[in-house]
């Protein structure tokens, strides 16, 4: 068989662990973040974006103003903020795929980590995640050691490539030089 894909990169992919027991959680889900999640269900994570139509952007610039600090030094304006708001008003086909992927709590109906075990073993796999990620850094060190080739970046979040560039781009690099 003839292999497409000589090496993948996941960067803080979504979708590796299973959803815990609702016994495991450290903390209880509120109530009311239930019951709001129960109302919100039915609509896109970002409906309300679409909504308020031009007054979107400000929304994102109000909302997220750690997007304009985190890509200061490649942005002095409201590039990345624009970004984001002209990104998410488009019509939600990827939003869609999301929702129809997870479970309550933006848990993956059928977790990676169940899978990956069987992807072709002669295609390299290397994930990178961020050491303060929201995204479950566990999983990394699961698949690495099914699959080595996983990478904590210290010091990054869920944006490892704007939170610790020159870590990434070494990263990313090294794993293209092999591939070479």
């Amino acid at each position: 068989m003839d292999v497409r894909v000589k090496h993948m990169v996941l960067v803080e992919p979504w979708g590796f662990p299973e959803r815990p027991a609702t016994g495991e959680s450290e903390r209880p889900i509120p109530v009311w973040i239930k019951a709001l999640g129960a109302m919100l269900s039915p609509f896109n994570p970002l409906a309300g974006l679409r909504l308020v139509g031009p007054l979107g952007l400000t929304l994102v610039q109000t909302l997220r103003p750690d997007f304009k600090k985190k890509f200061a030094s490649m942005f002095v304006d409201n590039t990345v903020s624009e970004y984001i708001y002209h990104l998410n008003v488009q019509t939600p086909s990827g939003e869609t795929a999301f929702r129809n992927m997870t479970v309550p709590y933006s848990w993956a109906k059928r977790p990676m980590l169940q899978r990956v075990g069987s992807l072709r073993p002669d295609v390299p796999i290397t994930v990178v995640y961020g050491s303060r990620s929201s995204i479950d850094g566990h999983s990394g060190s699961t698949v690495k050691e099914m699959r080595p080739g996983s990478h904590k970046i210290r010091g990054a979040g869920h944006y490892v490539y704007a939170d610790q560039p020159a870590d990434f781009n070494k990263k990313v690099l090294e794993v293209c030089r092999q591939v070479d």
